[in-house]
C-alpha cells in the first residue's frame, strides 16, 4: 500500500463518501492524473479496519497470468490460512474459466468480505485481463468488495451492475479540493492566506489536487501572494512538464492538438470545435474525452459547449503560441465571426478583442452595440468600448451614442444626449416603431439623470419624483425600454424611502413590461426583481423572496437569496450563503451596503455568533459611512453582549436612516431595553410606536430576530393595542413561522393537554382533578413543558404557547 505524503490532509468528507459505497460491489474512483486517487484510497484503507489487498498495476500486468498471480499474492495476506485461495495456481496459458470458477468460490465463502484496490487500472489495456476482471464482477462474490481506481472509465461493462444498485462512483468532481480543505492545506504547509485568497486559489486550479499542491509549495517563498495567484497557470516549469509528460502524451492521437486549437475559447460549442481545429469528428472527439478523461468538462446549456480544466487550458494556450505564432489571433477571428452569425454578440466582442482585431471590433460595435444595451446585455459592450479608447470612441458617431446609452444603463450621471436622433432611432427601434417617426425628448434623459443622480446623493423622493416624469414622457414617446429604466428607479428610490407599496407597484410593472419584451438579461429588471426580493424579505415571506433573488445572477441577489434561506429555517446554511455572497460585492452603494450589514449581522447576533457579527461590523466600516444603521448594529451587539448602558448610549444617537427597517429596529431594541430595565409602560408605549412604523410598509422581519421579550411582549398585550391590533395579530401570525421547529412537534399529546389548561387561574391541584391524575404527573409534565419551550415559570409558558397558538 502507497504510503501517504508528509502534508497529506485528510479529507473527511470523501472519507465518508468512500465509507457511504463500501457496501457496493464495485467502487470506481475516477479522474485524471493529479487528483489524489492513490493518496485518497491509501488515507481510506490504512484509517479503516476491514481487509484491504492492493495491487498497483503496470503495462505489464496486460499479461493475464501476471494479473491474476498478482491479485492472488495481494489476497493471501488478508484472508484466513485455511482459505482455498492460498492454493488457487493461475494457469499458464489456455481457458481461464475454471480458474475462475474457483475463485469466485474461494471468495463467495470467506467469512467477511475484503477490499481489493486495483490502481492505476488505465495501464491495463489488453482484452484478456478486462474480460476476466468483468467475469468477476458480473459473479459478484459475496466476500469481495472491489475497487477501480482509473485516469479514465474503466473499459468494464458496469451498466447493468449500476442499475442493479451495484455500483457507487467518485469522480472528478468530488476529488476536487473546496475552499475549507485547500486552506487546510496550505496551513500545513506553512503558508497563511486570507479567505479571498483561498477562493481565487481554488477558481485558478479548479480544484485540480496536484496544482493545489504545487501552489503550496510555491507560495512558502513568495512575498506577493495575489501577484501570485493572478499569474498561477499551466506555464510554469514544472507543472508544464507534468500536463505535457503525465496528460496530454496519454490522450489519443489529435486530441492534444485538437485541445491545442480550442484552448481559445472558455467554452467551445462542438459546432464551433469542428470549424476552429478543422475536424468534423471534433464534437464526438470532445464527447469521449468528456467521457474518459474529465479533463473536459461538458457545459450544461442548449449549445452543448465543452469547457477545458482552466490550467490545462492556460498551458494548451501557451503552447499554441510557442508551436504555431500568430495562429491565435486567426483562430480569436474565426470565433468571433461565428458568434456574430448565432445572434451571440458579447461572445463574438470578446474573441474580436483577443484576436487584436480593430476594424472587426468597431464593425461589429457599429452594428449591435446599441440593440444588445437596449436589450440588456451591457458588460461586453462596455468592456470593448473601454479598450478601443476615447480617441476611436468619440470619432464615430454610433460609437459615441452606444457609450452615452451605457452610461444611462448603469445609472451614472451624464450630460444629456440633446437631439441624438440616431440614439433616437435605436430607441424607437426597440420599441417597435417606424425610425422614421423617432422622437425623444431630451428632457426624458435628463430626468433619468438627475433621478440616479439624487438617489446616488441621498435624495429619495426627488429621485422618485424625476424618475416619474422620465416614465411618463417615454410612454408619450412610446420608448418601453426607458419606461422600464424609470420604474427600476422609481421602486429603488421608494424601497429605501420608505414608500413599500410603491416600490412594489414599480417594481412588478418594471418585471411584467420586461417580461413582455423578452429583456431578461436587462440590469433593470434586475434592479426590479432585487427590490421585490428585499421587499418579500421584509414582509418575512422568505419562498417569494428566495424566487426573485434567484433570477438575479449578482452577488447581491446570492446575498438576499441567504437571507432567504436563513428566514426560511435553514439558519446556518443562510448566514454562511450571506458571508459568502458578501465577500464576492465590489464596490457598492450606501444603501445596498446597509442592506447587506444589517441583514448578515442581525443574523449573525440571532444565531449568538459574535465573531462573525463583529467580521460584519468591520466590513461597514469600510463600504458604509457613520449611519444610524452604524449605531444600530452596536447597540445590537451590546445587547447580545449584556452591555445595556453602551446598547442605550448607541441608540440615542440621531444619525440619518438608510433603510426603511431601521427606525422599527431601532424602537424594538428600545423595548428589549426597557423589558430588562423593568420598565414595562415604557416597553409598551415603545412597542406601539414600532407597530405604527411598521405597519404602513407591512414590514415584520424587525420582528422575527428581534430579542425574544419583545415577541413575549407582543403576545402578552395581544388585543391592547387598538386601531393596530390586526397588524400585531398578523405579526404573531407569521412569527409562527418564522420558527424552523414548531413548539408543537417538541410536545407530548398529554403534555399538550396540560399546556392548554395553563393560562387560566386553576391550580395545578385543579387541573390534576380535571385530568384525573396526580398532582405529581401533572408536576412531572409542567417541568417537561418548561424545558422543551426554554422557560422557567408557568407565566412564561403561557406567552410563548400563545405566541405559537398553542392556547
Amino acid at each position: 500500500m502507497p504510503l501517504l505524503p508528509p502534508d497529506f490532509v485528510t479529507r473527511p468528507r470523501l472519507l465518508e463518501a468512500l465509507d457511504a459505497a463500501a457496501g457496493s460491489a464495485v467502487t470506481t474512483v475516477c479522474a485524471p492524473a493529479g487528483y489524489g486517487k492513490t493518496a485518497l484510497l491509501a488515507d481510506w484503507t490504512s484509517s479503516r479496519t476491514a481487509p484491504v489487498a492492493w495491487v498497483s498495476l503496470d503495462p505489464d500486468d496486460n499479461d493475464p497470468q501476471r494479473f491474476w498471480s498478482a491479485v492472488l499474492c495481494a489476497l493471501g495476506p488478508v484472508v484466513p490460512a485455511t482459505s482455498r485461495l492460498h492454493t488457487l495456481a493461475v494457469p499458464e496459458e489456455g481457458s481461464r474459466a475454471d480458474f475462475l470458477a474457483e475463485l469466485v468460490d474461494a471468495l463467495d465463502v470467506l467469512p467477511g468480505p475484503v477490499r481489493l484496490v486495483l490502481d492505476d487500472l488505465q495501464e491495463v489495456v489488453d482484452e484478456a485481463p478486462l474480460r476476466d476482471t468483468a467475469r468477476l464482477i458480473r459473479h459478484r462474490p459475496t466476500g469481495l468488495r472491489l475497487t477501480l481506481v482509473s485516469r479514465s472509465a474503466p473499459h468494464l461493462q458496469l451498466a447493468r451492475l449500476q442499475v442493479e444498485g451495484g455500483l457507487a462512483r467518485v469522480g472528478a468532481d468530488e476529488l476536487r479540493f473546496t475552499a475549507e480543505e485547500t486552506a487546510q492545506l496550505l496551513h500545513a504547509t506553512g503558508v497563511h492566506c486570507g479567505d479571498d485568497q483561498v477562493r481565487q486559489l481554488v477558481k485558478r486550479t479548479d480544484g485540480w489536487t496536484a496544482a493545489v499542491h504545487w501552489a503550496a509549495v510555491s507560495l512558502r517563498t513568495v512575498a506577493d501572494v495575489d501577484t501570485f495567484l493572478t499569474q498561477l497557470d499551466g506555464d510554469d516549469r514544472s507543472v508544464a512538464g507534468f500536463l505535457a509528460d503525465e496528460v496530454l502524451a496519454r490522450l489519443p492521437e489529435g486530441a492534444p492538438e485538437l485541445l491545442r486549437r480550442i484552448s481559445v475559447c472558455d467554452a467551445v460549442p462542438a459546432a464551433l470545435a469542428r470549424e476552429l481545429a478543422a475536424r468534423e469528428d471534433a464534437g464526438a472527439v470532445l464527447a469521449e474525452l468528456e467521457r474518459r478523461t474529465f479533463l473536459v468538462a461538458r457545459v450544461d446549456d442548449e449549445s452543448g459547449s465543452y469547457r477545458v480544466q482552466p490550467l490545462l487550458r492556460s498551458y494548451l494556450r501557451a503552447d499554441l503560441d510557442l508551436r504555431y505564432p500568430g495562429l491565435a489571433s486567426e483562430l480569436h477571428t474565426r470565433a468571433a465571426r461565428w458568434f456574430e452569425h448565432r445572434g451571440r454578440v458579447g461572445e463574438a466582442l470578446e474573441h474580436a478583442v483577443n484576436g487584436l482585431d480593430r476594424a472587426g471590433i468597431v464593425a461589429l460595435l457599429r452594428t449591435h452595440a446599441v440593440p444588445c444595451l437596449l436589450a440588456g446585455e451591457d458588460s461586453a459592450v462596455r468592456a470593448t468600448l473601454a479598450h478601443l479608447g476615447d480617441d476611436v470612441v468619440r470619432a464615430d458617431p454610433v460609437l459615441r451614442a452606444a457609450r452615452t446609452l451605457a452610461d444611462v444603463q448603469a445609472g451614472e450621471p451624464t450630460p444629456a444626449p440633446g437631439g441624438n436622433t440616431l440614439l433616437a432611432r435605436h430607441h424607437a427601434l426597440a420599441a417597435g416603431r417606424a425610425p422614421g417617426r423617432a422622437t425623444l425628448s431630451p428632457g426624458t434623459w435628463a430626468d433619468l439623470d438627475r433621478a440616479w443622480t439624487s438617489l446616488h446623493r441621498g435624495a429619495r423622493r426627488a429621485a422618485a419624483t424625476r424618475a416619474r416624469e422620465a416614465v411618463a414622457a417615454a410612454r408619450r414617446d412610446g420608448q418601453d425600454y426607458l419606461v422600464l429604466h424609470g420604474l427600476a428607479a422609481i421602486a429603488v428610490a421608494e424601497g429605501l424611502a420608505g414608500g413599500q407599496e410603491a416600490a412594489r407597484d414599480a417594481g412588478r410593472e418594471a418585471v411584467e413590461l420586461a417580461t413582455r419584451h423578452g429583456w431578461r438579461r436587462s440590469p433593470w429588471l434586475a434592479v426590479s426583481r432585487l427590490v421585490l426580493a428585499a421587499d418579500h424579505l421584509l414582509r418575512l415571506d422568505p419562498e417569494a423572496a428566495a424566487r426573485e433573488a434567484a433570477e438575479v445572477a449578482a452577488p447581491l441577489g446570492a446575498f438576499v437569496g441567504g437571507a432567504a434561506q436563513f428566514d426560511g429555517g435553514d439558519r446556518r446554511g443562510g448566514v454562511e450563503a450571506m458571508r459568502e455572497a458578501r465577500h464576492e460585492l465590489g464596490t457598492i452603494a450606501a444603501g445596498p451596503a446597509a442592506l447587506v450589514a444589517v441583514l448578515e449581522h442581525h443574523a449573525a447576533v440571532f444565531l449568538e455568533e459574535p465573531l462573525h457579527a463583529n467580521e460584519v461590523l468591520l466590513w461597514a466600516r469600510d463600504h458604509l459611512a457613520r449611519t444610524r444603521e452604524s449605531d444600530l448594529m452596536l447597540a445590537w451587539t451590546h445587547l447580545a453582549a449584556g452591555r445595556l448602558d453602551d446598547a442605550a448610549a448607541a441608540l440615542r444617537s440621531r444619525r440619518a436612516a438608510l433603510l426603511p427597517t431601521t427606525p422599527v429596529d431601532v424602537e424594538l431594541a428600545e423595548v428589549a431595553l426597557a423589558v430588562a430595565g423593568g420598565r414595562r409602560t415604557d416597553a409598551l408605549l415603545t412597542l406601539e410606536r414600532a407597530l405604527a412604523l411598521a405597519a404602513e410598509g407591512d414590514l415584520v422581519r424587525p420582528f422575527a430576530l428581534a430579542d425574544p421579550a419583545v415577541r413575549h411582549l407582543l403576545v402578552d398585550h395581544s388585543g391592547g393595542f387598538g386601531r393596530l391590533d390586526a397588524f400585531a395579530a398578523s405579526v404573531r401570525d407569521r412569527l409562527r413561522r418564522f420558527d424552523p421547529a414548531p413548539v408543537d412537534d417538541r410536545l407530548t399529546e398529554r403534555e399538550h393537554v396540560v399546556l392548554q389548561r395553563l393560562p387560566s387561574q386553576r391550580s395545578l391541584d385543579e387541573i390534576a382533578a380535571d385530568l384525573t391524575v396526580s398532582v405529581n404527573t401533572v408536576k412531572t409534565h409542567v417541568r417537561a413543558i418548561y424545558v422543551k419551550l426554554g422557560v422557567t415559570n408557568r407565566r412564561d409558558a403561557v406567552l410563548v404557547a400563545r405566541e405559537h397558538g398553542l392556547a
